[in-house]
């Protein structure tokens, strides 16, 4: 390189650092504080919340266009729980920091550092930046709350309206005289329209279109025929199987259901596609080919739940308890509402086409309405209920169930009732929403129904200690059978509650209550509400609930740990071991407790003012339980009772097998378990023959005539001791001369090491004082006095 360049270089290389050197601190100056950045984050929320406020502020709002403005709110309220989220944390970490630096010094106080002075003032600025937009998030979830119920409720009332709209009855002469005084003009505009369509047809279709055409609609008709042949061989139910499990049934019933939906589905879907390819459907009449596919999925759709869930042809695989003439009955009326229903929805959506009378439509709805009434009257009128099993029982009485054939009859009824009533009154928007409900609640429970069924004995079955799933359970995580059949049931409860849950909210969609919002409550409800100022939610509930099952495995492992391993090691007697296990488990408990309340939020204070609140139910409901737990913690440190000890309470005595929270487990003699309140125990007198050692002492009395040698008694008593090998030498034993009153009293009295062991001892020691005794010829009681006979005279 040219020395002349070199000096060029270094310029060049000193301005570029020189730049990089400066730029750092004014990037590092420009970039925006967290509480900047939260404030533009909410900036551009407030915007998009005021955007729907104010197109809310209009009066003639669609149904749809309201939806749109709910499904804006979304983002607004995610903006502001995740402003929330971040900025929490750090005000709390400040606040923190500001307590440890503490207020500022009182006037006339010692002056503090200037150090510790500007850190005080930039912490309490950093505090104030961020608590501001704290309570702007807070206040931005609140107005958005308000904005959706607001639209909620305008959802509402405008579903309502349209519901409850008074219109013309299907009796009212003028109804029909102005429909059919339309009928002209409206079928000069259907010849237009129609013939207008031809036009476009042919023109479309002619030449190699035309034949084109023929071979996709060809193809189309014989891959339907084709496809139905499978289907049918596919759907028949195997005839060998005589007695299928439900389970079985259920499969079946969704199988035949599905496939013998989508054949005529998937046929429709590929002609209308066909059509639009060469463009037979303009843009005009798009809405009509739109409506024909939705009237054949729905034709299709009942056929195939009829065939799956009632089985027409084949009762052995019927899951429902219904006749075959009831079937066929409920069969019919199925096909029949699905093509009347659809066929009024393919006569409405043509009507729009042409701009047909409003009173053709609602004469159109009336008359719709009113046959399905009619049809339902006919399917239900002189259906039998199904055979009660207790008719023919001729042993013991088999218990009621509830009959759900007749609440669904009467909820038959009730829906004609309100169908006719409507039509005839003139609310033709009520009676043909109830026809549409009736549609969609039947395929709803069909379909929550035959999953139920599929969920609840798929999972009793799969969670069988013999099949592969319960043997992988038990195998892996170590549940054994009862175990794993609770597991079992819960899961199956689980999955129960969730699927009917899912199918309410289908069904109540339509009825003005969207799933949107209810939705929307459940997150609010999941991820947090305000109650004051604790932040309540069911995932930190559920959070808590885990930890405090953590604390509380990890407390039974630990006691677990120390009566297995560590305590049977040490020199404790058996009463301190489980007084130190059970401790140890109130401890955990208290202390996974407080772990729990503290993820939720809830500190010692705030538990103390709950106890606070609680004290007089506590000074009168709860007094005993209180009174039985502090005795029992008593019992646990001041150990005058522990387990394992002999003790006497009352008139009953027995071995202590465990001191529980409330109450003190006794085993008696007799293999009874006696529960005594540990107030009782402490309050109360207890003899603990093993409180301080388990010497115990017998006294026996022995009385003999006074003829008797006293002395040659006192040998005999403790020549019969000195055979016992139970007895303790020290303290020796002794005899007492206790009274000579017709007789001579003796007591024997002596120690054993063990008192549980005095009883075999007793018993031993009469055998052998009997036997001596004898041997020494000593009586033991007076001869009977002679009975005095007393003669009277006259």
């Amino acid at each position: 390189m040219s020395t002349r360049f070199r000096p060029l270089l270094a310029a060049v290389c000193l301005l570029f650092a020189t730049c990089l050197l400066t730029a750092a601190p004014a990037s590092a100056q420009q970039q925006p504080t967290v509480a900047q950045a939260a404030s533009a984050k909410l900036d551009a929320a407030r915007a998009k919340l005021t955007v729907v406020e104010k197109m809310l502020a209009g009066q003639d709002i669609s149904d749809t266009a309201l939806q749109s403005l709910r499904n804006d709110l979304d983002p607004v309220t995610q903006s502001a729980q995740d402003t929330l989220s971040e900025l929490q944390p750090r005000l709390d970490e400040i606040k923190t920091r500001l307590d440890q630096l503490g207020p500022k010094p009182a006037a006339g106080a010692p002056p503090e550092a200037a150090a510790v002075a500007g850190e005080r003032d930039e912490q309490q600025k950093r505090f104030n930046d961020i608590d501001e937009q704290v309570k702007r998030a807070r206040l931005l979830l609140v107005e958005t709350e308000q904005v959706g119920n607001s639209i909620v409720n305008r959802r509402r009332a405008t579903f309502r309206q349209a519901l409850f709209q008074l219109s013309s009855s299907i009796l009212s002469p003028s109804l029909w005289i102005s429909a059919v005084s339309e009928l002209p003009r409206d079928a000069q505009a259907a010849r237009s329209v129609i013939g207008d369509w031809l036009d476009n047809a042919m023109t479309q279709l002619r030449g190699a279109n035309g034949w084109f055409m023929a071979l996709v609609v060809a193809a189309i008709a014989l891959g339907y025929a084709i496809a139905k042949i499978v289907a049918n061989r596919i759907l028949s139910r195997k005839p060998t199987i005589k007695e299928p499990t439900r389970l079985a049934k259920a499969l079946a019933a969704i199988w035949v259901a599905m496939v013998t939906a989508v054949v005529p589905i998937v046929a429709m879907m590929l002609l209308i596609e066909a059509a639009r390819a060469f463009n037979i459907v303009t843009p005009r009449t798009e809405p009509v080919a739109q409506v024909i596919f939705e009237a054949v999925r729905r034709i299709a759709i009942t056929a195939g739940v009829v065939r799956g869930l009632l089985a027409p042809n084949n009762g052995d695989w019927r899951l429902l308890d219904l006749t075959d003439e009831t079937v066929e009955r409920l069969a019919r009326l199925a096909i029949a509402v699905a093509f009347i229903v659809s066929g009024l929805k393919v006569i409405e959506a043509f009507n729009d086409l042409v701009a047909a009378n409003v009173r053709v439509s609602v004469l159109l709805r009336a008359v719709v309405s009113v046959m399905v009434a009619v049809l339902m009257i006919r399917a239900l009128y002189g259906v039998a209920p199904p055979p009660d099993p207790a008719d023919d029982c001729f042993g013991p009485p088999i218990v009621p169930q509830r009959d759900w054939y007749a609440i669904w009859r009467v909820c038959a009824w009730a829906v004609i009732a309100i169908i006719l009533g409507a039509s005839l009154i003139g609310y033709i928007a009520l009676a043909t929403f109830f026809v549409d409900q009736l549609i969609w609640v039947t395929f709803v429970g069909a379909a929550a129904f035959l999953l139920h069924i599929i969920a609840d004995d798929g999972l009793a079955g799969a969670f069988q200690p013999q099949a592969a799933v319960g043997r992988a359970i038990m195998n892996s995580i170590g549940f054994k059978g009862d175990g794993l059949l609770q597991l079992s049931v819960v899961l199956r409860g689980l999955v129960s509650v969730i699927l009917w849950i899912v199918a309410a909210l289908l069904v109540l969609a339509p009825w003005g209550i969207e799933s949107d919002d209810m939705l929307g409550s459940v997150r609010a409800a999941f991820f947090g509400f305000q109650v004051g100022d604790l932040t309540i939610s069911l995932a930190t509930v559920f959070s808590a609930l885990l930890l405090f099952i953590l604390g509380f495995l990890i407390t039974r492992a630990v006691q677990n740990w120390l009566e297995g391993s560590l305590l049977p090691h040490t020199h404790l007697d058996l009463g301190l071991r489980a007084s130190i296990r059970t401790s140890v488990g109130y401890a955990g408990v208290l202390l996974s407790l407080g772990i729990a309340f503290a993820h939720v939020g809830i500190g010692l204070e705030k538990i103390a003012i709950v106890a606070g609140a609680l004290s007089i139910g506590i000074g009168f409901g709860l007094q005993s339980i209180v009174n039985n737990f502090v005795s029992g913690l008593i019992l646990l440190w001041e150990r005058a009772v522990r387990v394992g000890d002999w003790i006497v309470v009352g008139d009953e005595q027995g071995y202590v097998r465990r001191i529980n929270v409330r109450s003190t487990e006794i085993e008696t003699f007799d293999r009874a378990t006696m529960i005594v309140p540990n107030s009782n125990m402490v309050s109360g007198v207890v003899k603990n023959w093993v409180r301080s050692d388990r010497v115990g002492r017998i006294k026996i009395p022995v009385v003999v005539t006074m003829a008797a040698d006293p002395d040659q008694v006192r040998e005999v008593l403790l020549e019969a001791v000195k055979g016992q090998e139970m007895v303790l030498k020290t303290p020796a034993p002794n005899v007492v001369f206790a009274s000579m009153e017709n007789v001579l009293k003796f007591e024997l009295i002596c120690f054993v090491s063990d008192v549980e062991k005095s009883a075999k001892v007793r018993s031993d020691l009469n055998f052998s004082i009997l036997r001596c005794l004898r041997d020494a010829k000593i009586e033991m009681n007076a001869p009977a006095p002679a009975p005095v006979v007393v003669k009277l005279s006259n």
